[in-house]
């Protein structure tokens, strides 16, 4: 099931008309104490930008302020490298076009040209260097630089040329000062919060949430978010207030998802059954096309030690939506991390009698095969699961191409549990052979014994 947005291309609008009418994310009005010289730079390189022309857009900046020393100027560049470089080096060397009819960044950052407006360009020392320099820092460019060392943080972590504890930490530092200016977008307050969550400071991501939430109160994702931090924290109580008005209000499907999920948690931890069985209900509801919400609700069961709730929301989903191997996998993972495989079995035995076309079979039984190997307690499993797989193979070769994939996968699986076949049979071997002759020598002497005494 997909939770990222699907973007429709719209026909017959160019992509440079789109990244005109794109808002940077940065307001305009955090840079409102610049000089009116710095103001004017940054606003006619903002009027390039809003072209597609990002490397004359840097181009102005780089010419007004070279050896960064304009507080707000430094935020801008910091902020268009970020977002509108296509490629970089190691975040401390950028890469700026001006994009022709018809490209994008997103395009370009997946294959950047070779003509490239190649800037060296070091946020970190910059900023180091305004500050021991006495120059002040504005609250504009703390803020950049948090934005710009939480992607630092994200991109690279410890292949960075700082330590990841040293990066998250100045990131928070940086949005904290902006913050106490009231310097900060619904992003910034998202990544701050992640960053705190990150470093185990709970209390500063609650409040730096809880500022969110008032300062955008029509902005959900704050609320998840708070949510999903209490359900870490063990707050589950806490978490219903926050979710109830996103689920009743927003459009939004990932919201609405999302919210769902935070109270299921809630629910699955307190043991609360009212509370399940709404959220479970809900998120069916307002998701009928998609099969993950009754793999949530074969979840719970089986966390609930519901055998038979578990049994009957995995048939469910198997009817509606088939032998989907995703849902398969899914169904068996769940009750083999509750080690209770045997109840993945009888799911495999009913479905193998009730989808009976070759697809479905041939993943019902591949899926067995693994079952047989993953819960092997000798090698006569292990054949078993031989068994199915060339059962399976058989199945798949009436759907698939004879070069598809899951044959190799399936060869690969026959050739790997047929040498531990064998190897378990060759370690067997040499203690019956020393069985044997144990025997062979206790027979000798006692026929030696034998011999003697008849002798005698």
């Amino acid at each position: 099931m997909r939770r990222s947005r699907i973007l429709a291309a719209i026909l017959g609008i160019l992509a440079l008309a789109t990244v005109a009418a794109q808002e940077p994310a940065t307001p305009i009005s955090f840079f409102a104490d610049a000089s009116p010289e710095a103001l004017q730079t940054i606003k006619a390189s903002r009027d390039l930008q809003g072209k597609g022309l990002f490397s004359q857009a840097w181009n102005i900046l780089g010419t007004f302020d070279p050896d960064n020393r304009n507080g707000f100027v430094l935020a801008e560049k910091i902020r268009l490298a970020v977002e509108a470089s296509v490629a970089n080096g190691m975040m401390v060397s950028f890469g700026f076009v001006d994009l022709k009819e018809g490209q994008t960044i997103e395009e370009l950052r997946e294959n950047p040209p070779d003509e490239q407006n190649i800037v060296d360009f070091n946020p970190w020392d910059a900023v180091k260097k305004l500050e021991e320099s006495g120059e002040a820092v504005p609250p504009v460019l703390s803020y950049e630089m948090g934005n710009y060392l939480y992607v630092v943080n994200k991109d690279f972590g410890e292949a960075w040329m700082e330590d990841p504890n040293t990066v998250q930490t100045s990131a928070v530092e940086f949005f904290d000062r902006a913050l106490s200016y009231n310097v900060f977008t619904p992003d910034s307050i998202v990544r701050q919060s992640e960053l705190l969550e990150g470093l185990e400071q709970y209390a500063g991501a609650e409040n730096v949430l809880k500022k969110g939430m008032d300062a955008y109160p029509d902005i959900y994702r704050f609320k998840i978010q708070l949510a999903g931090l209490y359900n870490n924290l063990g707050r589950f109580d806490e978490v219903y207030p926050l979710v109830e008005p996103v689920i009743e209000k927003t459009t939004d499907d990932d919201e609405k998802y999302n919210a769902y999920i935070e109270g299921i948690k809630a629910g699955l931890n307190t043991m609360n059954q009212d509370k399940l069985d709404r959220y479970m209900d809900g998120l069916e509801l307002a998701f009928p096309t998609e099969y993950v919400p009754l793999l949530i609700r074969h979840l719970v069961a089986v966390r609930l030690n519901q055998p038979e709730n578990a049994a009957a929301a995995a048939d469910k989903v198997t009817e509606k939506y088939q032998a989907d191997p995703n849902i398969v996998r899914s169904l068996l993972s769940t009750w083999l991390n509750a080690d209770e495989a045997q109840a993945g079995f009888d799911y495999l035995n009913r479905m193998l009698e009730k989808h009976t076309d070759d697809k479905s079979m041939g993943t019902l039984l591949f899926y067995r095969a693994l079952m047989y190997a993953e819960t092997a307690a000798s090698p006569a499993d292990l054949q078993k699961g031989l068994d199915d797989l060339n059962a399976a193979a058989a199945r798949f070769a009436t759907v698939y191409e004879p070069d598809s994939p899951v044959f190799q996968t399936i060869e690969q699986l026959k050739t790997e549990w047929k040498q531990a076949i064998e190897g378990a049979a060759q370690q067997s071997q040499p203690d019956a052979e020393s069985a044997a002759s144990e025997t062979y020598e206790e027979g000798s002497s006692t026929g030696t014994d034998a011999t003697s005494s008849a002798s005698e």
